[in-house]
């Protein structure tokens, strides 16, 4: 079964467990892995919602030290597909609104990026804070998560996303991708 055929058969049974119907394109996994040079160079690199594979693959053409990545997935068909592609070392089966038992299992204590293709705009407010405070708890100084969406705003609105004493920026709109494609970044605001 092909990556697309596999993505669109869980999007139209879990919609909002899935956030797109087709996988990740080239040129957003590459502004994926261009959002990692402001990262720390110590500390692991999460991805949310690994999908099929294709930016946990880019950043490993990029160079990315593998035993620095904590791939986690929810849906078991395509852990099994990540793990057939990548082997078992660094892919999780687990809930992104669990982070912390997660992090403790894995025994991950520093955060340097996070990676997301979560169909956060689904989750509700108090699920979106659960996965950003769980990043953040054990995140390292400038570690900044960087979030995908098809529409023009950021998923986590801005209100709520202040209350919670954090802040966006847009980091880089991807028209070279069907649909286009916007990436955000979330880090806490400390007053810059």
């Amino acid at each position: 079964m092909s990556d697309t055929s596999l993505l669109l058969r869980l999007w139209l049974t879990k919609p909002r467990q899935i956030a797109t119907w087709t996988p990740t394109g080239r040129a957003v996994a590459q502004a994926f892995v261009d959002a990692l040079d402001a990262a720390p160079g110590e500390g692991h690199i999460v991805e949310l919602g690994a999908g099929t594979g294709p930016i946990t693959a880019a950043m490993l053409e990029a160079g990315i030290d593998r035993r620095r990545l904590c791939v986690v997935e929810y849906d078991n068909d395509l852990v099994a597909l990540l793990r057939q592609r990548f082997g078992h070392g660094g892919i999780v089966q687990g809930d992104a609104r669990a982070l912390d038992s997660l992090f403790a299992q894995q025994g991950i204590d520093q955060v340097a990026a996070i990676v997301s293709t979560l169909p956060i705009l689904h989750f509700s407010r108090a699920d979106q804070r659960r996965v950003l405070d769980g990043c953040f708890a054990r995140a390292l100084p400038g570690t900044l998560f960087t979030q995908i969406t098809y529409l023009p705003g950021s998923p986590v609105r801005q209100r709520a996303l202040e209350r919670w004493g954090y802040r966006a920026d847009r980091f880089r709109r991807v028209a070279r991708n069907w649909p286009p494609a916007t990436l955000w970044q979330y880090r806490p605001d400390v007053g810059l």
